[in-house]
């Protein structure tokens, strides 16, 4: 970064000397602070020529004028920030100017003096050198890392963004300024612009003092550090290819392959304190804006808002803020006024703070640790402190339909646009990971709800669950209703096209996956749920395919194995009309309502195996969805069109369970010795179409989803107890079933290569 004190600097007097002096000794300019000044003011935009020079010259200068070096860096992130209303702007030419200022910024060096700027004076001073760095360091660095992060968006932003990656020492040292109170929000948002523009996972064990570090944030700095944990941990952006299974396959089984997020998570998850204090700022922390009598959320925080622009017209500040100076959060409100702590940037900082915190609870509870953390969780009392924390929210149907004295400009009356929408979105996503397959998943009741549990599980017969009197109640939500009940309440009453319906749905449903339970089923019908959701499919046309498929998927998890719900289910659809409409909708969204499919197909195979004759009868002449799910052509239907709409190119997470679905109807017709009399059908419905050809297409696109289904399950890090437990068909019986399917045996005719002229080539995945 500087040069050895015997080489010889070049001339700022004669241009031509230093032309002379460079071929004898190689040494001629490297920075514009070195021109001579006649020749420096003919250099294109001389403003920002003469302020990088001014900028090079104070950093190389211990004894400068810090508070005129404070004042620069402000004239420049004035020149990067567009202060006038974006609603008055023309989208394309908006940030012209700002773009054009970095543009030239960064052609004239100023990025490098910048870097060398935040350096200064020592690499990691909290724990190496002992020295700690003035307050007037601080807010020159939170200065530089400002200017930095308006040039990321532009179009050097790239260029920025590699002059810091490309140095270790400056990424490591950036992260040490995260535990400084007037650089940390700024260091952060720095850091995860970069990391999520480089699109390469951060691997946290390269940071030095990583783990110390993180121990010495206080809270506010841990939940702000959380921005950058949920790039390091996301399940998102491990692979290349975000959405193909066969792509993420190819790419987990590739020569060095690593799993970054794994590795980051069990360096967190070896800090003892992390998982108590996220869990505490996720729940323990005030919710605001809130004012008694105001019922719509956007109402409280325009009350805010107004009451806060009252205060700061009465203010007329003429100098900078800086005692109470935090990077981040102290900004100029006009181009050349004074940096002051802006109340509305804290307080939406604050707000994002407590989603990161959220979000980061839920991505530790996708790892393959997702065991041991949601042990973790429930013995923190996360479930009763979510249920807290839900009360505090204000939902759309809370609001009566005129009462809300504001709308967002340009927003219809139905919009839910706030700022807390993305909080409420986090929140239920972390119910869903929390209860998904998990043991802890009764602490989302109250005591009561638990004791009407047992009484309804005491009458299940062979459908009792067998651990119930081990939940532990001082870990349970508190109150009359739990977490669960008041999520099925709000989702009752929510909109039909309500944003929140999707994330509702799955957190119930998360609730109710795994090993089926009857008697969560039965209490959650008692609660109008069943015939909530069952209705709305029928009576509303829906149009979002999210909101769909949570609806059917969550349909299928409560009939499942309960002839007590398809007995509700008769009770709704009175007509055939209803029962048509409900049918079509099935049919119409193939890949959205396939788990209810399997729901039903696996009921009706329980029902029968059990040999009740008064369940197989009702399952034969009375439940008009277990009779036609029954019927031959209508399974057969199924299957035809479930393995049409995949291809193992196409396979992704949201529709790979079309292919089980297709497997839970042929391993039942293995049992019955008619697997054969299923695969010649679908051949037969092929060729009945005058496609010779495509049937033996289809039937190797079969082939392939299947080879594919091995690959990808039956891999050793690969858990597969998720579709045993769902299912209550063993694993090993998926296994048969798939290998006699993809048998080589041509002869067999339970084998798709018996339905083959010739066997195509093997394929590898």
């Amino acid at each position: 970064m500087f040069r050895k004190k015997t080489q010889i600097e070049p001339s700022r007097n004669s241009v031509f000397w230093s032309h002379e002096q460079w071929q004898y000794t190689g040494s001629s300019y490297q920075r514009l602070s070195q021109l001579p000044k006649h020749i420096l003011e003919l250099v294109a935009d001389a403003e920002v020529a003469s302020m990088v020079v001014a900028l090079d010259e104070n950093s190389l200068d211990p004894d400068c004028d810090k508070e005129k070096f404070f004042q620069d860096l402000k004239v420049i992130l004035g020149r990067l920030m567009n202060f006038e209303s974006r609603r008055g702007q023309d989208d394309d030419s908006s940030d012209e100017e700002q773009n054009k200022y970095a543009v030239s910024l960064h052609k004239h060096g100023g990025v490098e003096i910048l870097v060398r700027i935040l350096m200064q004076p020592s690499l990691f001073p909290p724990f190496t050198s002992g020295r700690s760095e003035t307050d007037t360091d601080l807010r020159i660095k939170a200065m530089v890392l400002e200017i930095l992060i308006k040039m990321t968006p532009t179009t050097v932003g790239d260029q920025v963004t590699m002059c810091i990656m490309d140095q270790e020492d400056v990424l490591s040292y950036m992260f040490t300024l995260l535990a400084h109170q007037k650089t940390f929000i700024n260091a952060c948002q720095l850091i995860e612009d970069m990391l999520q523009s480089k699109k390469i996972l951060l691997d946290l064990n390269k940071i030095k003092n990583i783990q110390t570090l993180i121990q010495c944030l206080q809270d506010e700095q841990l939940a702000n550090f959380c921005r950058i944990l949920a790039v390091a941990i996301s399940d998102l952006d491990i692979y290349d290819n975000k959405s193909s299974l066969f792509a993420q396959n190819k790419q987990k089984r590739s020569k060095g392959f690593i799993n970054v997020r794994d590795i980051n998570q069990e360096l967190l998850l070896s800090i003892p304190e992390l998982l108590p204090r996220l869990v505490n700022l996720a729940v323990s922390k005030q919710y605001t804006p809130r004012y008694p009598g105001m019922q719509s959320e956007l109402d409280c925080w325009m009350e805010w808002i107004e009451n806060q622009m009252a205060e700061e017209q009465c203010d007329n500040p003429v100098e900078d803020e800086m005692d109470m100076f935090v990077g981040g959060i102290t900004a100029p409100t006009t181009a050349g006024s004074p940096m002051q702590l802006q109340q509305g940037l804290k307080i939406t900082e604050e707000l994002v703070q407590r989603v990161e915190v959220v979000y980061v609870l839920g991505l530790f509870l996708l790892g393959k640790h997702r065991k041991k953390v949601q042990r973790k969780l429930a013995e923190l009392k996360l479930a009763p402190g979510l249920s807290d924390l839900f009360d505090q929210f204000i939902w759309k149907c809370q609001v009566g339909r005129y009462s809300s004295r504001h709308r967002m400009r340009g927003h219809n009356a139905a919009c839910e646009c706030s700022p807390e929408v993305a909080l409420k979105i986090q929140f239920l996503r972390l119910v869903h990971s929390f209860c998904d397959h998990s043991d802890y998943k009764h602490l989302l009741l109250s005591k009561s709800e638990l004791n009407e549990v047992k009484r309804i599980n005491a009458k299940a017969g062979t459908l009792q669950l067998p651990n119930l009197d081990n939940v532990n109640k001082v870990l349970m939500c508190r109150g009359s209703k739990g977490l669960l009940t008041k999520i099925v309440d709000v989702m009752k009453k929510e909109p039909t096209t309500s944003t929140f319906r999707f994330w509702l749905a799955r957190a119930i449903e998360s609730y109710l996956r795994g090993s089926t339970s009857y008697c969560d089923q039965v209490f959650l019908m008692r609660r109008g749920l069943l015939q909530h959701v069952a209705s709305n499919i029928v009576e509303h046309e829906i149009s979002q395919k999210e909101i769909l498929q949570s609806s059917f998927d969550l349909l299928g998890e409560l009939i499942k194995f309960n002839i007590e719900a398809f007995k509700t289910f008769d009770t709704i659809f009175t007509t055939d009309e209803k029962f048509e409409k409900f049918i079509s909708t099935v049919n119409r969204k193939l890949v959205d309502s396939n788990m209810f499919i399997r729901s039903l197909i696996l009921s009706l195979e329980h029902f029968r195996a059990e040999d009740e004759g008064q369940k197989v009868d009702y399952a034969k002449r009375d439940s008009k969805l277990l009779k036609y799910i029954g019927d031959f052509r209508n399974q057969l239907d199924y299957l035809y069109r479930l393995i049409s709409i995949i291809d193992v190119q196409n396979l992704t997470q949201e529709n790979v369970s079309c292919l089980n679905t297709t497997l839970v109807f042929l391993m039942f017709a293995n049992r019955k010795n008619q697997l054969g009399r299923y695969l010649q059908a679908l051949k037969d419905e092929k060729e009945g179409m005058l496609e010779v050809n495509g049937s033996v297409q289809f039937m190797t696109n079969f082939r392939d989803l299947l080879l594919f289904w091995q690959d990808h399950y039956l891999h050793k890090d690969k858990d597969c107890s998720a579709l045993e437990k769902s299912s209550r068909i063993s694993f090993d019986y998926w296994k048969q079933t798939v290998a006699t399917l993809v048998s080589n045996e041509s002869t067999n005719e339970c084998a798709i290569a018996h339905y083959f002229e010739r066997l195509p080539c093997e394929r590898t995945f």
